[in-house]
């Protein structure tokens, strides 16, 4: 007999962005490791205006807010001045 996982959480990691309100503006699921997750941070905090913080957090059931303290967190104070266009 075979039986199917009923194990809803998915795998991976998500890279949130958020404005100077808190709200998420982006959400990407990334299948990638942490470093790698953390480059797409980057490459978000450079491209979209409006993000002040981007966060990587393990992949959870989809939703709209993540309470829990993220694996890693880059703002855009961190990057710097050459990096932000």
């Amino acid at each position: 007999m075979v039986t199917e996982s009923t194990d809803p959480t998915p795998t991976g990691l998500v890279v949130i962005a958020r404005d100077t309100t808190g709200q998420i503006i982006i959400r990407i699921t990334s299948h990638r490791d942490l470093v790698g997750a953390m480059n797409t941070a980057q490459r978000v905090l450079r491209l979209k205006r409006d993000a002040v913080r981007v966060e990587v957090h393990h992949q959870d059931l989809p939703t709209s807010h993540y309470p829990q303290k993220p694996l890693a967190a880059i703002s855009r104070d961190d990057l710097s001045v050459g990096q932000v266009r």
